[in-house]
């Protein structure tokens, strides 16, 4: 069968999706090699994909804010989002596409496509005319809510919400102007530079439509409805795949409580996901005390072997529960907005409030709440009083649990892995 490799900047919530998709495809038949960061060498083996290191150069080892101590003073979003955009997605592209050079290369290898995340590069400097060997297709997974620019839209991370009347195509131009006043110089600046260490021939893209645009096709993983409505045309190799569901824990440990979750006749789950956990007094500390008096039950998931401090009498805490077991038992789920976890709750039909500021977050908070099914309170650190309005008001309104119900159906019509399947085939068929 038709070789696959995929790439992933050695980051959580990039290469875990594409860990499940590797899985699937070693389980289908494909020879499937992984080329990510050095810290997921075991999870990777673990699909029986072979592990391919990134170079020095290009790996990340230890977390952003340890790497960048600079990243932590930048406070607007948007500007922290430029800052990765030229540090992490930009600046490895060059080590990136050496390292996919040499895998190409390899004695005996077989015609190969690439499946790469959102902001992995590295397929950009052969794409644009760079001397090696080409795929023989490359396929973007969108692991993040779709970066591409619109005259209704505000650019990516600022988290506004779309307007088309005049003053909001105004604001939007503005808006741009002042973006690409960074991207030129940062970001592009940087990719500039990448090109011509590789040799390629042509400019770079801008990187808001080059992510989708530079591969042959582009499977966001996630629905229509969770994007905004859009003037200008989509890109053809654009699809929207659905989420990919969650991988099954046959191992997993229920709490002793559990059976209260299924008996409870409403039930809230707080998390503040895999990552941003260090600090629980960002989100679940003020939700427990936001909902101690509510008769509902709070389930709290810490992700880490630690308890919050005066949990009330009615809270229980787990350090992890797996949401397929978990959600259909849940009314709401508080969150600071990671991309996976919100496409979860939503194909799980559950409403969501939602406080988050760093990564994409304020832009999956900003689409969340477009789309009828949650509340956006769009600040990290949200207030306890703003933590209850929204819970009691997402219990007591059914429109947003009717909402997540229509979205759960339409996350239910698609088959994301089957998807990726016909991509790769029509590729390694010669339908570019």
């Amino acid at each position: 069968m038709t070789r696959v490799l995929l790439c992933a900047i050695p980051v959580y919530g990039h290469v875990m999706p594409l860990r499940r998709i590797a899985r699937d495809l070693v389980e289908r038949g494909y020879d499937v090699l992984f080329l990510t960061g050095s810290l997921f060498r075991t999870a990777i083996e673990q699909t029986g994909a072979r592990f391919c290191p990134l170079p020095a150069e290009a790996d990340i080892v230890t977390g952003f804010d340890e790497l960048f101590p600079e990243r932590e003073t930048i406070r607007s979003p948007a500007e922290r989002l430029e800052f990765d955009a030229q540090h992490v997605f930009a600046r490895p592209m060059v080590a990136q596409h050496q390292a996919i050079q040499a895998l190409l290369a390899e004695d005996g290898a077989e015609p190969t496509i690439i499946l790469h995340d959102t902001v992995f590069l590295g397929v950009w400097p052969i794409r644009h005319g760079a001397p090696g060997i080409e795929p023989l297709g490359v396929v973007g997974i969108g692991v993040v809510p779709l970066p591409l620019a619109d005259i209704d839209h505000a650019p990516f991370g600022y988290g506004l919400l779309p307007d088309s009347s005049v003053e909001g195509r105004d604001r939007n131009r503005r808006l741009a102007a002042e973006a690409r006043e960074l991207t030129d110089a940062g970001s592009y600046r940087e990719l500039v530079a990448g090109f011509q260490r590789a040799g390629a021939t042509e400019p770079p893209p801008q990187m808001s439509r080059g992510l989708v645009c530079v591969p042959d096709r582009f499977l966001q993983l996630s629905i229509e409805s969770l994007d905004y409505p859009r003037s200008e045309p989509l890109p053809p190799q654009l699809r929207y795949v659905g989420a990919l569901p969650p991988e099954q824990d046959i191992e997993a440990t229920l709490p002793e409580w559990w059976d209260e979750v299924v008996a409870a006749d409403r039930v809230a789950v707080v998390s503040q996901g895999t990552l941003a956990n260090a600090n629980l007094g960002m989100l679940i500390e003020p939700t427990l005390r936001a909902l101690a008096d509510l008769d509902v039950l709070v389930v709290v998931c810490t992700g880490r072997d630690v308890t919050p401090t005066d949990v009330p009498a009615n809270a229980r805490v787990a350090e992890f529960i797996p949401f397929d077991l978990l959600l259909p038992h849940v009314d709401v789920l508080v969150s600071n907005g990671g991309f996976g976890g919100v496409q979860q709750a939503l194909s799980h039909g559950v409403p969501l409030v939602l406080a988050g500021s760093t990564e994409d977050k304020v832009e999956v908070g900003a689409r969340a709440e477009w789309s009828g099914a949650a509340v956006n309170l769009a600040t990290g650190e949200p207030d306890e009083s703003d933590i209850r309005k929204a819970v009691e008001e997402t219990l007591q309104d059914p429109s947003r649990t009717e909402r997540a119900g229509q979205l759960r159906s339409e996350y239910a019509a698609r088959d994301p892995y089957q998807a990726i399947v016909n991509a790769i085939e029509e590729l390694a068929g010669g339908q570019g």
